[in-house]
């Protein structure tokens, strides 16, 4: 079960890796465009006419910072896959040799949150399967470890 759950987390923090930087780049160009069509669009309303300026500046600020929000939440999101891509490996590690049991735990739980965050953020993928498979399969490995062995069996006399 520890060697499967190594495995599938590896995976896993690929995956995150690429989606992480995937987040990062989309949240930072969202952030950026929402900063440039502010900046364009105070401009606009300054040379426009004055009735309607002041609608339409409050509703571009709510617009930008809406879009703003968003992007900077994205890219948060990212920087947590890129932790995430580093304790998985390390739990995957801690998996096949079969030390730190809190550690594996705790990353398994992270490794379900990471993917529940993202189903709900974007969609469900077949990407998530192995995030959820993962962190669920180092879980149950991680509750074996330490756990005596059955005794050996008697040795049979010598005749």
């Amino acid at each position: 079960m520890r060697i499967a759950a190594g495995i599938i987390l590896i995976i896993a923090a690929i995956i995150n890796v690429i989606a992480g930087a995937g987040y990062v780049l989309g949240g930072g160009a969202a952030k950026l465009t929402s900063d440039a069509v502010k900046a364009v669009g105070d401009e606009a309303i300054k040379e426009g006419a004055a009735e309607d300026a002041a609608k339409a500046s409050q509703e571009l600020k709510e617009a930008t910072d809406k879009a703003g929000a968003a992007g900077m939440g994205l890219m948060g999101f990212g920087l947590f896959l890129w932790l995430m891509f580093i304790l998985q490996i390390v739990c995957a590690v801690f998996c096949f040799l079969a030390k730190a049991k809190g550690f594996i735990m705790l990353v398994g739980a992270l490794s379900i949150v990471a993917e529940i965050v993202g189903i709900i953020l974007i969609a469900f993928g077949w990407t998530n399967i192995f995030g959820l498979l993962g962190g669920l399969l180092a879980i149950i490995g991680a509750m074996g470890i330490g756990k005596a062995a059955a005794p050996a069996a008697p040795a049979a006399p010598a005749a």
